[in-house]
Protein backbone atom coordinates (compact mmCIF):
# COMPACT_ATOMS: atom_id res chain seq x y z
CA UNK A 1 0.00 0.00 0.00
CA UNK A 2 1.30 3.78 -1.26
CA UNK A 3 1.35 5.71 2.11
CA UNK A 4 -1.20 8.25 -0.18
CA UNK A 5 -3.74 5.21 -0.05
CA UNK A 6 -3.40 4.87 4.05
CA UNK A 7 -3.78 8.88 4.62
CA UNK A 8 -6.55 8.59 2.50
CA UNK A 9 -8.25 5.41 3.90
CA UNK A 10 -7.37 6.46 7.57
CA UNK A 11 -9.23 9.90 6.66
CA UNK A 12 -12.20 8.02 5.40
CA UNK A 13 -12.22 6.29 8.80
CA UNK A 14 -12.23 8.90 11.23
CA UNK A 15 -13.23 12.72 9.35
CA UNK A 16 -17.03 13.53 7.43
CA UNK A 17 -15.89 16.83 6.18
CA UNK A 18 -12.70 18.73 5.09
CA UNK A 19 -12.11 22.21 4.30
CA UNK A 20 -9.76 22.75 1.09
CA UNK A 21 -8.03 24.81 -1.39
CA UNK A 22 -5.98 22.99 -3.95
CA UNK A 23 -2.24 23.49 -5.17
CA UNK A 24 0.62 21.71 -6.97
CA UNK A 25 1.85 20.68 -3.83
CA UNK A 26 -0.67 18.64 -2.24
CA UNK A 27 -2.81 17.76 -5.46
CA UNK A 28 -1.89 13.55 -5.34
CA UNK A 29 -3.96 14.11 -1.65
CA UNK A 30 -6.50 16.15 -3.01
CA UNK A 31 -7.60 14.27 -6.24
CA UNK A 32 -7.83 11.00 -3.71
CA UNK A 33 -9.84 13.18 -1.05
CA UNK A 34 -12.47 13.90 -3.92
CA UNK A 35 -13.01 11.10 -5.68
CA UNK A 36 -13.42 9.19 -1.49
CA UNK A 37 -15.98 9.59 0.48
CA UNK A 38 -15.23 12.75 2.12
CA UNK A 39 -17.09 15.77 1.72
CA UNK A 40 -14.49 18.02 0.19
CA UNK A 41 -15.69 21.93 0.84
CA UNK A 42 -13.45 23.69 -1.84
CA UNK A 43 -13.14 27.53 0.19
CA UNK A 44 -12.30 30.08 -1.74
CA UNK A 45 -9.03 31.34 0.32
CA UNK A 46 -6.87 29.34 2.81
CA UNK A 47 -7.74 31.16 5.55
CA UNK A 48 -11.77 30.34 5.36
CA UNK A 49 -10.19 26.75 5.50
CA UNK A 50 -8.63 27.47 8.81
CA UNK A 51 -11.41 29.19 10.36
CA UNK A 52 -14.05 26.96 9.00
CA UNK A 53 -12.02 23.93 10.32
CA UNK A 54 -12.23 26.00 13.77
CA UNK A 55 -16.28 26.43 13.63
CA UNK A 56 -16.63 22.86 12.83
CA UNK A 57 -14.14 21.81 15.69
CA UNK A 58 -16.19 23.37 17.93
CA UNK A 59 -19.81 23.09 17.82
CA UNK A 60 -18.88 19.00 16.87
CA UNK A 61 -16.67 18.90 19.91
CA UNK A 62 -14.34 16.81 17.45
CA UNK A 63 -11.80 17.81 14.94
CA UNK A 64 -11.91 20.01 11.96
CA UNK A 65 -9.37 19.65 9.30
CA UNK A 66 -8.39 21.82 6.75
CA UNK A 67 -5.87 21.09 3.47
CA UNK A 68 -3.77 23.52 2.11
CA UNK A 69 -0.30 23.81 -0.29
CA UNK A 70 2.75 24.84 0.42
CA UNK A 71 3.99 28.13 0.66
CA UNK A 72 1.33 31.09 0.07
CA UNK A 73 -1.57 28.67 1.07
CA UNK A 74 0.10 27.58 4.52
CA UNK A 75 1.16 31.06 5.13
CA UNK A 76 -2.19 32.09 4.90
CA UNK A 77 -3.51 29.61 7.51
CA UNK A 78 -1.31 31.74 10.11
CA UNK A 79 -4.05 33.99 11.79
CA UNK A 80 -6.68 31.19 11.65
CA UNK A 81 -4.51 28.62 13.27
CA UNK A 82 -3.46 30.81 15.74
CA UNK A 83 -6.81 31.66 16.21
CA UNK A 84 -7.68 28.00 17.27
CA UNK A 85 -4.33 27.82 19.56
CA UNK A 86 -5.90 30.88 21.77
CA UNK A 87 -9.18 29.24 22.01
CA UNK A 88 -8.03 25.95 22.15
CA UNK A 89 -10.00 24.23 18.93
CA UNK A 90 -8.69 21.12 17.46
CA UNK A 91 -8.06 22.12 13.91
CA UNK A 92 -5.75 19.74 12.16
CA UNK A 93 -4.03 21.25 9.74
CA UNK A 94 -2.52 19.46 6.58
CA UNK A 95 -0.23 21.23 4.73
CA UNK A 96 1.53 20.95 1.53
CA UNK A 97 5.58 20.56 0.84
CA UNK A 98 8.10 20.68 -2.12
CA UNK A 99 9.85 17.04 -2.67
CA UNK A 100 12.74 16.12 0.02
CA UNK A 101 15.44 16.98 -2.33
CA UNK A 102 14.41 20.34 -2.40
CA UNK A 103 13.45 21.31 1.00
CA UNK A 104 15.93 24.64 2.44
CA UNK A 105 16.89 24.96 -1.04
CA UNK A 106 15.31 28.12 -3.06
CA UNK A 107 12.97 26.07 -4.58
CA UNK A 108 9.30 27.61 -5.65
CA UNK A 109 7.18 27.73 -2.69
CA UNK A 110 9.41 26.42 -0.19
CA UNK A 111 9.81 28.02 3.15
CA UNK A 112 10.50 26.14 6.65
CA UNK A 113 6.47 25.75 7.94
CA UNK A 114 7.31 25.62 11.29
CA UNK A 115 5.19 29.14 11.69
CA UNK A 116 1.80 26.56 12.11
CA UNK A 117 3.20 24.87 14.82
CA UNK A 118 1.79 27.13 17.64
CA UNK A 119 0.84 23.94 19.84
CA UNK A 120 2.40 20.76 17.73
CA UNK A 121 3.22 19.97 13.70
CA UNK A 122 4.50 16.41 12.42
CA UNK A 123 6.85 16.94 9.56
CA UNK A 124 6.46 13.66 7.50
CA UNK A 125 10.14 13.18 6.57
CA UNK A 126 9.52 9.33 5.88
CA UNK A 127 6.25 7.37 5.27
CA UNK A 128 5.06 7.46 8.98
CA UNK A 129 1.85 6.02 9.17
CA UNK A 130 1.85 6.41 13.41
CA UNK A 131 3.09 9.86 12.49
CA UNK A 132 -0.52 10.59 11.17
CA UNK A 133 -2.35 8.87 14.14
CA UNK A 134 -0.44 10.22 16.60
CA UNK A 135 -1.30 14.12 15.27
CA UNK A 136 -5.23 13.82 14.94
CA UNK A 137 -4.72 12.00 18.72
CA UNK A 138 -2.67 15.26 20.21
CA UNK A 139 -5.58 17.00 17.97
CA UNK A 140 -8.42 15.70 19.55
CA UNK A 141 -6.92 15.26 23.06
CA UNK A 142 -5.23 18.71 23.65
CA UNK A 143 -7.96 20.55 22.02
CA UNK A 144 -5.29 22.75 20.20
CA UNK A 145 -4.38 22.75 15.99
CA UNK A 146 -1.71 20.16 15.10
CA UNK A 147 0.07 20.78 11.73
CA UNK A 148 0.78 17.76 9.48
CA UNK A 149 3.04 18.68 6.81
CA UNK A 150 4.15 16.05 3.97
CA UNK A 151 6.60 16.47 1.30
CA UNK A 152 5.08 15.80 -2.20
CA UNK A 153 7.23 13.00 -2.72
CA UNK A 154 6.58 10.94 0.04
CA UNK A 155 2.68 10.01 -1.07
CA UNK A 156 4.81 7.59 -3.50
CA UNK A 157 6.35 5.68 -0.51
CA UNK A 158 5.39 2.39 0.23
CA UNK A 159 4.20 1.59 3.83
CA UNK A 160 3.41 -2.04 5.30
CA UNK A 161 0.20 -1.26 7.78
CA UNK A 162 1.45 -4.15 10.22
CA UNK A 163 3.48 -1.40 11.70
CA UNK A 164 0.49 0.64 12.53
CA UNK A 165 0.25 0.05 16.15
CA UNK A 166 -3.42 1.32 16.43
CA UNK A 167 -5.51 2.48 13.57
CA UNK A 168 -8.05 3.87 16.30
CA UNK A 169 -7.75 7.87 17.43
CA UNK A 170 -9.29 7.19 20.72
CA UNK A 171 -7.70 5.86 23.69
CA UNK A 172 -8.46 2.97 25.83
CA UNK A 173 -10.32 3.56 28.97
CA UNK A 174 -7.46 2.66 31.02
CA UNK A 175 -7.01 6.08 31.09
CA UNK A 176 -10.27 6.80 32.76
CA UNK A 177 -9.45 9.77 35.69
CA UNK A 178 -9.82 8.65 39.15
CA UNK A 179 -13.08 10.48 39.89
CA UNK A 180 -12.74 9.19 44.32
CA UNK A 181 -9.62 11.08 44.31
CA UNK A 182 -10.70 14.66 42.70
CA UNK A 183 -13.82 14.54 44.41
CA UNK A 184 -12.06 13.36 47.90
CA UNK A 185 -9.67 17.24 47.04
CA UNK A 186 -12.69 19.08 46.21
CA UNK A 187 -14.86 18.21 49.38
CA UNK A 188 -11.32 18.90 51.45
CA UNK A 189 -11.44 21.92 50.02
CA UNK A 190 -15.40 22.73 50.02
CA UNK A 191 -14.82 22.07 53.96
CA UNK A 192 -13.88 25.00 55.26
CA UNK A 193 -15.09 27.38 52.71
CA UNK A 194 -18.05 29.39 53.66
CA UNK A 195 -18.73 30.99 49.87
CA UNK A 196 -17.20 28.68 47.22
CA UNK A 197 -17.97 29.38 43.96
CA UNK A 198 -17.43 27.08 41.08
CA UNK A 199 -16.15 28.36 37.04
CA UNK A 200 -16.83 26.26 34.83
CA UNK A 201 -14.75 26.42 31.68
CA UNK A 202 -14.84 24.64 28.21
CA UNK A 203 -12.38 22.20 29.58
CA UNK A 204 -15.38 20.46 31.43
CA UNK A 205 -16.69 19.38 27.69
CA UNK A 206 -13.95 16.75 27.40
CA UNK A 207 -14.60 15.04 24.55
CA UNK A 208 -18.54 14.69 24.85
CA UNK A 209 -20.07 14.72 21.82
CA UNK A 210 -22.75 18.01 21.77
CA UNK A 211 -25.66 15.98 22.57
CA UNK A 212 -23.90 14.74 25.77
CA UNK A 213 -22.99 18.70 26.47
CA UNK A 214 -26.43 19.38 26.62
CA UNK A 215 -26.95 16.84 29.53
CA UNK A 216 -24.78 18.67 31.40
CA UNK A 217 -27.16 21.59 32.09
CA UNK A 218 -29.41 19.02 34.36
CA UNK A 219 -26.21 17.80 36.45
CA UNK A 220 -25.09 21.11 37.32
CA UNK A 221 -28.76 22.68 38.14
CA UNK A 222 -29.05 20.09 41.45
CA UNK A 223 -26.03 21.61 42.67
CA UNK A 224 -26.45 23.74 45.36
CA UNK A 225 -23.51 26.07 44.72
CA UNK A 226 -23.24 29.23 43.00
CA UNK A 227 -21.58 28.46 39.30
CA UNK A 228 -20.27 31.24 37.08
CA UNK A 229 -18.78 30.15 33.26
CA UNK A 230 -16.44 31.87 30.79
CA UNK A 231 -17.24 33.32 27.64
CA UNK A 232 -16.34 29.59 25.96
CA UNK A 233 -18.13 27.99 28.14
CA UNK A 234 -21.18 30.11 28.65
CA UNK A 235 -24.41 27.64 28.17
CA UNK A 236 -23.03 24.83 29.80
CA UNK A 237 -25.89 25.65 32.67
CA UNK A 238 -28.76 27.64 31.65
CA UNK A 239 -28.26 31.38 32.62
CA UNK A 240 -31.68 31.35 33.87
CA UNK A 241 -31.26 28.97 36.69
CA UNK A 242 -31.36 30.34 40.38
CA UNK A 243 -28.03 29.02 40.75
CA UNK A 244 -26.01 30.13 37.51
CA UNK A 245 -23.99 33.52 38.24
CA UNK A 246 -23.57 33.37 34.28
CA UNK A 247 -20.53 35.12 32.79
CA UNK A 248 -17.62 36.48 35.16
CA UNK A 249 -14.86 38.35 33.88
CA UNK A 250 -14.25 41.57 31.43
CA UNK A 251 -17.76 41.37 30.29
CA UNK A 252 -19.04 39.70 33.23
CA UNK A 253 -19.58 39.72 36.77
CA UNK A 254 -16.75 40.46 38.82
CA UNK A 255 -18.82 40.73 42.40
CA UNK A 256 -19.09 37.30 42.68
CA UNK A 257 -15.38 36.65 42.16
CA UNK A 258 -14.22 38.58 44.85
CA UNK A 259 -17.07 37.47 47.56
CA UNK A 260 -16.25 33.98 47.02
CA UNK A 261 -13.16 32.64 49.14
CA UNK A 262 -12.82 29.47 47.07
CA UNK A 263 -12.95 29.19 43.56
CA UNK A 264 -13.10 25.31 42.37
CA UNK A 265 -11.92 25.50 38.47
CA UNK A 266 -13.00 23.08 36.42
CA UNK A 267 -11.69 23.68 32.57
CA UNK A 268 -10.50 27.24 32.56
CA UNK A 269 -7.72 28.60 31.37
CA UNK A 270 -8.52 31.64 33.39
CA UNK A 271 -7.47 34.33 31.17
CA UNK A 272 -7.38 37.93 31.58
CA UNK A 273 -10.66 38.08 29.83
CA UNK A 274 -11.80 36.00 33.03
CA UNK A 275 -9.44 37.00 36.13
CA UNK A 276 -8.54 40.68 34.90
CA UNK A 277 -5.77 42.30 35.71
CA UNK A 278 -7.03 44.64 38.41
CA UNK A 279 -8.14 41.66 40.82
CA UNK A 280 -6.33 38.66 39.19
CA UNK A 281 -3.92 38.07 41.79
CA UNK A 282 -6.09 38.06 44.60
CA UNK A 283 -8.39 35.29 42.85
CA UNK A 284 -5.55 33.21 41.77
CA UNK A 285 -4.76 32.86 45.41
CA UNK A 286 -8.53 30.96 46.61
CA UNK A 287 -8.73 29.06 43.28
CA UNK A 288 -8.19 24.91 42.98
CA UNK A 289 -7.76 24.24 39.60
CA UNK A 290 -9.58 20.70 39.00
CA UNK A 291 -7.97 18.76 35.54
CA UNK A 292 -11.23 16.96 34.51
CA UNK A 293 -11.76 16.17 31.14
CA UNK A 294 -14.38 13.48 30.74
CA UNK A 295 -15.21 10.70 28.52
CA UNK A 296 -18.60 10.54 28.73
CA UNK A 297 -21.59 12.42 30.34
CA UNK A 298 -21.86 9.04 32.85
CA UNK A 299 -18.47 9.80 33.86
CA UNK A 300 -19.45 13.26 34.61
CA UNK A 301 -22.93 12.71 36.54
CA UNK A 302 -21.02 10.25 39.15
CA UNK A 303 -18.19 12.76 39.64
CA UNK A 304 -20.79 15.70 40.54
CA UNK A 305 -23.15 13.52 42.28
CA UNK A 306 -20.26 12.36 44.66
CA UNK A 307 -19.42 15.90 45.71
CA UNK A 308 -20.88 17.11 49.41
CA UNK A 309 -21.51 20.07 48.85
CA UNK A 310 -24.77 22.64 50.90
CA UNK A 311 -24.07 26.16 50.66
CA UNK A 312 -25.99 27.96 47.79
CA UNK A 313 -25.11 31.61 49.44
CA UNK A 314 -25.02 34.02 46.14
CA UNK A 315 -28.19 35.54 46.62
CA UNK A 316 -28.21 38.44 43.69
CA UNK A 317 -27.79 38.50 40.14
CA UNK A 318 -25.74 41.91 38.21
CA UNK A 319 -28.52 43.49 36.56
CA UNK A 320 -28.43 42.67 32.70
CA UNK A 321 -27.48 45.07 30.01
CA UNK A 322 -29.91 47.40 28.89
CA UNK A 323 -29.92 48.47 25.35
CA UNK A 324 -29.78 51.78 24.98
CA UNK A 325 -29.01 53.46 21.68
CA UNK A 326 -29.57 52.37 18.05
CA UNK A 327 -27.14 49.62 17.56
CA UNK A 328 -27.82 48.00 20.57
CA UNK A 329 -31.82 47.80 20.36
CA UNK A 330 -31.08 46.48 17.24
CA UNK A 331 -28.71 43.42 18.28
CA UNK A 332 -31.23 42.83 20.89
CA UNK A 333 -34.34 42.72 18.89
CA UNK A 334 -32.37 40.08 16.56
CA UNK A 335 -31.57 37.83 19.66
CA UNK A 336 -35.23 38.09 20.42
CA UNK A 337 -36.08 37.59 17.20
CA UNK A 338 -34.23 33.99 16.53
CA UNK A 339 -34.81 30.48 18.48
CA UNK A 340 -33.10 31.19 21.99
CA UNK A 341 -31.15 27.51 21.24
CA UNK A 342 -29.89 29.31 18.08
CA UNK A 343 -25.59 29.09 17.59
CA UNK A 344 -24.72 33.05 17.01
CA UNK A 345 -21.64 33.35 15.47
CA UNK A 346 -20.08 36.74 15.73
CA UNK A 347 -17.14 38.00 14.21
CA UNK A 348 -14.65 40.98 15.90
CA UNK A 349 -16.27 44.55 16.91
CA UNK A 350 -19.07 45.95 18.91
CA UNK A 351 -21.38 43.32 17.79
CA UNK A 352 -19.83 40.77 20.04
CA UNK A 353 -19.40 42.72 22.92
CA UNK A 354 -23.48 43.69 22.65
CA UNK A 355 -24.23 40.62 21.76
CA UNK A 356 -22.27 39.25 24.40
CA UNK A 357 -24.14 41.56 26.86
CA UNK A 358 -27.55 41.30 25.73
CA UNK A 359 -27.75 37.20 25.31
CA UNK A 360 -29.07 34.61 28.28
CA UNK A 361 -27.38 31.04 26.95
CA UNK A 362 -29.36 28.27 27.97
CA UNK A 363 -27.09 26.05 25.46
CA UNK A 364 -23.60 24.99 25.21
CA UNK A 365 -22.24 27.35 22.24
CA UNK A 366 -25.00 29.53 22.11
CA UNK A 367 -22.17 31.85 21.70
CA UNK A 368 -19.19 31.16 19.30
CA UNK A 369 -16.65 34.24 18.88
CA UNK A 370 -12.82 34.88 18.91
CA UNK A 371 -12.47 35.18 22.27
CA UNK A 372 -8.53 35.64 23.40
CA UNK A 373 -7.34 36.43 19.78
CA UNK A 374 -10.57 39.03 18.27
CA UNK A 375 -9.56 37.91 14.84
CA UNK A 376 -11.47 40.36 12.23
CA UNK A 377 -12.40 37.79 9.31
CA UNK A 378 -13.50 35.19 11.77
CA UNK A 379 -17.59 35.05 11.55
CA UNK A 380 -17.89 34.33 8.08
CA UNK A 381 -16.31 31.07 7.85
CA UNK A 382 -16.74 29.85 10.85
CA UNK A 383 -20.67 30.09 10.62
CA UNK A 384 -20.18 28.24 7.47
CA UNK A 385 -18.07 25.31 9.96
CA UNK A 386 -20.27 25.13 12.51
CA UNK A 387 -23.37 24.62 9.68
CA UNK A 388 -21.49 21.54 8.28
CA UNK A 389 -21.10 20.17 11.61
CA UNK A 390 -24.42 20.30 12.31
CA UNK A 391 -25.07 18.91 9.19
CA UNK A 392 -22.75 15.96 9.52
CA UNK A 393 -23.35 15.46 13.47
CA UNK A 394 -27.19 15.93 13.20
CA UNK A 395 -26.99 18.97 15.36
CA UNK A 396 -30.40 20.21 14.91
CA UNK A 397 -29.48 24.06 15.06
CA UNK A 398 -30.16 27.52 13.33
CA UNK A 399 -27.01 29.37 12.86
CA UNK A 400 -27.05 33.26 13.09
CA UNK A 401 -24.11 35.13 11.56
CA UNK A 402 -23.82 38.42 13.69
CA UNK A 403 -20.88 40.77 12.05
CA UNK A 404 -19.69 44.35 11.67
CA UNK A 405 -19.09 45.93 8.30
CA UNK A 406 -15.42 45.77 8.56
CA UNK A 407 -14.97 41.90 9.64
CA UNK A 408 -17.42 40.97 7.04
CA UNK A 409 -15.44 42.54 4.22
CA UNK A 410 -12.64 40.21 5.24
CA UNK A 411 -13.63 36.99 3.87
CA UNK A 412 -16.85 37.74 2.11
CA UNK A 413 -15.40 35.74 -1.16
CA UNK A 414 -16.76 32.42 1.20
CA UNK A 415 -20.28 33.40 0.32
CA UNK A 416 -19.12 31.54 -2.66
CA UNK A 417 -19.15 28.66 -0.37
CA UNK A 418 -22.90 29.44 1.10
CA UNK A 419 -23.94 29.74 -1.92
CA UNK A 420 -23.06 26.77 -3.82
CA UNK A 421 -24.14 24.89 -0.88
CA UNK A 422 -26.93 26.23 0.11
CA UNK A 423 -26.42 26.86 3.77
CA UNK A 424 -28.73 28.01 5.79
CA UNK A 425 -27.11 30.46 7.50
CA UNK A 426 -29.08 33.95 8.40
CA UNK A 427 -25.95 36.77 7.86
CA UNK A 428 -26.49 39.39 9.12
CA UNK A 429 -24.21 42.65 8.86
CA UNK A 430 -24.32 45.62 11.24
CA UNK A 431 -23.60 48.59 8.56
CA UNK A 432 -22.27 51.76 10.84
CA UNK A 433 -19.38 52.49 8.06
CA UNK A 434 -17.22 52.54 11.56
CA UNK A 435 -14.10 50.23 12.62
CA UNK A 436 -15.18 51.00 16.16
CA UNK A 437 -13.55 53.76 17.80
CA UNK A 438 -10.97 53.67 14.87
CA UNK A 439 -11.83 55.07 12.09
CA UNK A 440 -14.62 56.04 9.36
CA UNK A 441 -14.59 53.24 5.98
CA UNK A 442 -16.23 53.12 3.21
CA UNK A 443 -18.63 50.24 2.25
CA UNK A 444 -19.49 48.55 -1.39
CA UNK A 445 -23.31 47.56 -2.00
CA UNK A 446 -23.63 44.44 0.23
CA UNK A 447 -26.75 43.68 -1.41
CA UNK A 448 -25.67 43.86 -4.51
CA UNK A 449 -22.53 41.46 -3.53
CA UNK A 450 -25.32 38.91 -1.97
CA UNK A 451 -26.87 39.75 -5.39
CA UNK A 452 -23.73 38.45 -7.57
CA UNK A 453 -23.61 35.45 -5.67
CA UNK A 454 -26.58 34.41 -5.78
CA UNK A 455 -28.01 35.24 -1.91
CA UNK A 456 -31.02 36.51 -0.70
CA UNK A 457 -30.81 39.50 1.12
CA UNK A 458 -32.70 42.31 2.30
CA UNK A 459 -31.76 46.12 3.40
CA UNK A 460 -33.14 47.26 6.67
CA UNK A 461 -32.80 50.64 8.39
CA UNK A 462 -35.73 50.23 11.29
CA UNK A 463 -35.67 48.36 14.03
CA UNK A 464 -39.49 47.04 13.65
CA UNK A 465 -38.59 45.85 10.43
CA UNK A 466 -36.12 42.92 11.75
CA UNK A 467 -38.46 40.47 13.54
CA UNK A 468 -40.73 39.95 10.17
CA UNK A 469 -37.50 39.24 8.34
CA UNK A 470 -36.44 36.76 10.47
CA UNK A 471 -39.49 35.21 10.97
CA UNK A 472 -39.38 34.50 7.39
CA UNK A 473 -36.15 33.61 6.77
CA UNK A 474 -36.50 30.65 9.06
CA UNK A 475 -39.95 28.96 7.18
CA UNK A 476 -37.61 28.79 4.50
CA UNK A 477 -34.83 26.42 3.64
CA UNK A 478 -31.60 29.11 2.45
CA UNK A 479 -29.18 31.55 3.11
CA UNK A 480 -30.17 34.96 3.76
CA UNK A 481 -27.93 38.30 4.22
CA UNK A 482 -29.58 40.95 6.08
CA UNK A 483 -27.45 44.40 5.98
CA UNK A 484 -28.95 46.88 8.72
CA UNK A 485 -28.19 50.57 9.05
CA UNK A 486 -27.17 51.13 12.39
CA UNK A 487 -26.29 54.68 14.00
CA UNK A 488 -22.63 54.18 16.14
CA UNK A 489 -23.07 53.60 19.73
CA UNK A 490 -20.41 54.21 22.47
CA UNK A 491 -19.65 50.51 24.09
CA UNK A 492 -19.90 50.37 28.33
CA UNK A 493 -16.97 50.17 29.89
CA UNK A 494 -15.41 46.63 30.64
CA UNK A 495 -14.81 45.58 34.31
CA UNK A 496 -11.50 46.03 35.19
Amino acid sequence: MKFLEFIVDFLQKNVKTIFSYPGEQILPLYNEIENSSIKNIVVRDERGSGFMADGYARITNYIGVCLVTAGPGSTNLTTPIANAYKDNSSVLAITGRCERKYISKNYFQEINMDFLNFYKGYFINNADINSIVSAFRDCLYNKKPVQINIPSDVYKDKVDENDLYNNNIYYNNDNKIDIDEIVDKINSELSNAKKPLFLIGQGIYGNLSYNEMLKISKILEKLDCPISTTFPSRGVIDENLNNCVGLVGRRGDIKSLLEADKIINFGSSLSYNTYVESVREKLLKKTVNINLKPKSIKELKEFFENLSIDNNWFYYKENKFSPKGDYSNKINEIIESIPKDSIIVTDAGKHTVFTCLLKKCVVPRNIISSHSFGSMGFGLPVSIGVKFGCIDFNIDRDIVLISGDGGFLMNIEELQVVSENNLKILMIVMKNNKLAEFCKIKNPNFNKLADAFGIDNCYIEKVDEISSTIKEFLKKDKPLLMVIETEDEKLPNPNM
